[in-house]
């Protein structure tokens, strides 16, 4: 298993433990065509890696994990979104931490689409994880 895949699989673990998200269906971030009647959904994809040598053979890499949350939009949506940023953040980054991992919170990205029948509110939290390994695999 990659990095990557166990950033996401710990993400995931963090997420389906926490009081709040622990109520979202999770689904795979690259699923299309979600109905209404399948909100709330969150998914974790890592969307992003830079990488940057150190020398020939050690490269640190910086990888942006993202959590992608849609809700069908209520009263007061953003109020709704604000709760799923503090929540995934104050889930997250202790988390990872106590797995050793470094994880940041980098962006939070709200979006509100009210052309259908249904508004829809999204909320997309950035964070990225800096760690270093060989060209061969090995981690360091």
């Amino acid at each position: 298993m990659s990095r990557r895949s166990d950033f996401r699989a710990l993400a995931r673990q963090a997420l389906a433990a926490d009081p709040r998200m622990g109520d979202v269906t999770q689904i795979s971030a690259w699923a299309g065509n979600i109905s209404a009647d399948a909100l709330p959904v969150l998914g974790v994809v890592t969307a992003q890696e830079n990488v940057q040598p150190e020398s020939l053979s050690h490269f640190t890499r910086s990888t942006l994990l993202q959590v992608v949350v849609k809700r069908l939009g209520g009263a007061d949506p953003e109020a709704d979104l604000d709760d799923d940023a503090d929540a995934i953040e104050a889930c997250l980054c202790p988390f990872f931490a106590a797995q050793g991992v470094m994880l940041l919170p980098e962006k939070v990205t709200f979006t509100l689409n009210g052309e259908g029948e249904q508004k829809i509110a999204t909320i997309t939290a950035d964070f990225r994880v800096t760690w270093q390994r060989t060209l061969a695999g090995q981690l360091l």
